[in-house]
């Protein structure tokens, strides 16, 4: 288990000095302790709204509305910038579902998650959300849509919401335990390793999503340290320095991958 009683000081005091807006939630999933920041305040998704987009494309998949194996077809016009590499390959006219999933996730392909969103469907996704319990979570727009956006349609959620997902997976609440197994590894597997894996040992599994933002930066996941599973959900905005204004680093990204290296430091056996 890690201390959190005195991991907290160090936090208070990370969390005190950032010069944005932080929401976290850690949860101990072995003895059930937990330390919340601002767990209720609301921010801009990002691309944390692909976590739940893959839970409701698993449990289609486990009723039968849809198979993991169907093909889809990507046509050209459904590419979109931004994250992802499905824009860039032009020989591939259709892909399974658990490939578009997958990219999803371990890459935050936009194009794959807007066609995951077409097969799915909006309404199911936030039905599925509301299902959970998840009260500050809505997807309202697809990735890259500018018109939407500026018809004020965004994409929300809140540390709570991302945390009490991330236990519903990790302790096989939801779906079948096979699905939140293949759920947890497909988290794994994300390549986009800047923030709560960054001073972690590289063989300690980090099943996470990161999410970014012009000065928004997020990162959640379960990280299984050796004395048991710990989420960590940090969610930020409102960060003014000139790499967290772009796409890549910043102030907020450093700070997501202090909170892992301050867990490591009170883990106890």
């Amino acid at each position: 288990m890690v201390n959190l009683t005195a991991a907290r000081t160090e936090l208070d005091d990370l969390i005190r000095r950032a010069p944005g807006t932080v929401g976290l939630v850690i949860e101990d999933l072995t003895t059930g302790e937990r330390l919340e920041w601002s767990p209720e305040t609301q921010f801009l998704a990002a691309s944390i709204i692909k976590i739940p987009i893959l839970v409701e494309g698993l449990r289609q998949a486990e009723e039968g509305t849809v198979r993991l194996d169907q093909m889809v077809p990507v046509p050209d016009d459904a590419k979109v910038g931004g994250f992802g590499i499905l824009k860039e390959l032009t020989s591939v006219t259709s892909i399974s579902l658990l490939d578009l999933l997958t990219l999803m996730i371990i890459v935050s392909d936009n194009t794959a998650t807007n066609l995951c969103i077409d097969v799915l469907g909006v309404e199911s996704i936030n039905r599925t959300i509301a299902s959970l319990g998840l009260t500050g979570t809505q997807l309202q727009r697809k990735m890259m849509d500018y018109e939407a956006r500026d018809r004020g349609l965004e994409n929300f959620t809140t540390p709570a919401d991302v945390a009490r997902l991330l236990r519903l997976i990790a302790t096989r609440q939801i779906l079948t335990p096979e699905a939140c197994d293949l759920a947890l590894d497909i988290m794994a597997r994300q390549q986009v390793r800047d923030r709560l894996p960054l001073y972690l040992p590289d063989d300690m599994r980090v099943a996470h999503k990161t999410g970014e933002l012009s000065g928004v930066r997020h990162d959640a996941g379960v990280i299984f340290f050796e004395s048991g599973p710990v989420i960590v959900v940090a969610l930020t905005q409102g960060f003014s320095d000139q790499l967290s204004q772009s796409f890549v680093g910043g102030d907020a990204s450093a700070l997501i991958a202090q909170i892992p290296r301050v867990l490591l430091k009170h883990q106890r056996s």
